[in-house]
């Protein structure tokens, strides 16, 4: 037969054929992910997959495999069942997808096969009602044969809805096995007078070939990690995902962070193609939350001091606001955090403030870095429009850690809340004659620094604002007697 071309599309067929890919390099054994990321994927976004391994894939035990390829075969007990289904309850079966009951047992292959359909198609999961629970053995081997099936060579009527080929769906047999409803997604409403209904827009006329009927009923194998990566290339979503796959809760973020900056083939597949049109999906029970990634933003997550500090950092609020490029509400954030740490807590419950520890102020201060960084970045990418200039922060922390300031002190802590609401203010001239008198009135002869004494010489307000809340960072760090952040 001829070669599968697959080209992305939206974001949740590219999940679908991402969980397709999966099963199909589990099948291919030791080397099924080298295949699939080294033979299959192509650097223009497509997957094309061999027609003679499709065609093997696609048939029961005993048939010839292809020159080049060793499969994972089905089980003697299970003669008749195709290598591409027994493949997916496997895939399945290991991701742990299986009645609470069946966990820790060792189970033959006709128990995982009850297990995991019991598992995917009860009312509640991911393809409610799809298959009869209640069906026996040789039901439910048909209906994963039937299920798992390439489009045949006869006149075609129709186009697929979702891939654009030709298609002959039999539309004398049951609606769920020719149109994408509510049975095949649960992200898809339960009644057909609303929307979302259990059809799309109430009609059910969006046709399905076999072969990506094939793709979705491995939507789950995606899911199961709460996330997504979507791009235009299915090589990118490939790569972002795997490295994901299996780590999942809030902290995921953190994982996409350090893959994009430390993993190789990710680096090198992630060029221009590959940077348009990231997004971020993300699975909740009855939702699903969406976060595009535009093209300026991926490269700033690729910059290992930016995915350094927001990992650090490791807050969902802050991981939100860079999602939705809201950089500039990043002072705000720092200013409110600022003055909680001086208050000894968040009394407010603001969830702008990014830290949980009211003795700790590093993240405050890793976030001070971070926005100076990506200001900076994005100056840079724009021919140096908006460049804030030069800032030494590990000077302007220094100063504060030499700073005549206790405080312990009401007097001093007065006075440092004094400054920051100033700052805030951008009253540049009553800050300076502030931090002036702290020091001419010390009685320590201390200097004043030539660090904070640049501040004052800009006319960049975001850059003063950096400059003071840093040193307001370094005198409660001071206080704490901690380490100051990320200073790399």
């Amino acid at each position: 037969m001829q070669d599968i071309e697959i080209y992305p599309a939206s974001w949740y067929y590219n999940a679908c054929v991402q969980g397709f890919l999966e099963v199909l390099a589990y099948g291919l054994g030791e080397k099924g992910e080298e295949i699939v990321a080294g033979k299959i994927l192509q650097e223009d976004g497509r997957a094309v997959i061999p027609g003679d391994l499709m065609d093997a894939a696609f048939k029961p035990r005993g048939t010839p495999f292809p020159d080049g390829y060793v499969f994972r075969e089905v089980p003697a007990e299970l003669p008749g069942l195709k290598r591409i289904g027994w493949w997916w309850v496997e895939k399945s079966y290991d991701m742990g997808f299986m009645r609470k009951e069946d966990r820790g047992k060792s189970l033959n292959e006709v128990e995982k096969i009850e297990t995991v359909a019991r598992s995917l198609f009860h009312k509640n999961a991911n393809y409610p009602n799809l298959a009869q629970l209640t069906w026996d053995l040789t039901k439910k081997l048909s209906f994963i044969n039937n299920w798992f099936a390439l489009e045949e060579a006869r006149d075609p009527s129709l186009i697929c809805s979702f891939c654009g080929r030709q298609c002959n769906p039999d539309l004398d047999g049951s609606v769920y096995e020719t149109s994408f409803t509510r049975s095949l997604s649960i992200y898809l409403g339960n009644s057909p007078a609303v929307f979302p209904n259990l059809f799309w827009d109430t009609r059910p006329d969006l046709i399905m070939c076999k072969q990506c009927r094939s793709y979705f009923l491995c939507f789950h194998l995606v899911s199961k990690n709460r996330f997504f990566i979507n791009s235009d290339s299915l090589l990118v979503n490939w790569h972002l995902n795997r490295l994901l796959a299996g780590r999942t809760g809030k902290g995921g973020h953190k994982t996409l962070l350090s893959a994009m900056q430390y993993d190789r083939q990710l680096r090198r597949a992630l060029g221009s193609w590959g940077l348009q049109n990231m997004e971020l999906l993300v699975f909740e029970q009855d939702s699903v939350e969406y976060y595009p990634i535009s093209a300026r933003l991926a490269r700033l997550l690729l910059i290992p001091r930016v995915s350094s500090l927001i990992g650090q950092i490791a807050n969902d609020r802050i991981w939100e606001i860079i999602l939705q490029e809201r950089f500039d509400y990043l002072p705000t954030v720092i200013y409110k955090s600022l003055r909680a740490l001086l208050k000894g807590g968040n009394n407010e419950k603001d969830p702008e403030v990014v830290f949980q520890d009211p003795t700790n102020v590093a993240p405050v201060i890793n976030l001070i870095h971070l926005y100076y960084t990506i200001r900076q970045q994005l100056a840079r990418n724009e021919g140096g429009k908006g460049m804030m200039g030069y800032l030494d922060l590990k000077a302007i922390q220094a100063a504060a850690a030499e700073a005549p300031v206790d405080l312990n002190s009401n007097l001093d802590k007065n006075l440092v809340y004094r400054l920051l609401e100033l700052t805030r203010l951008n009253k540049k001239t009553e800050v300076y004659h502030l931090l002036l008198r702290l020091y001419l009135t010390s009685g320590d002869n201390k200097q004043f620094p030539a660090s904070l004494a640049s501040l004052f010489a800009t006319s960049d307000s975001e850059l003063f604002k950096t400059g003071i809340y840093t040193f307001i960072a370094g005198l409660k760090a001071n206080e704490n007697d901690e380490p100051q952040g990320e200073n790399d």
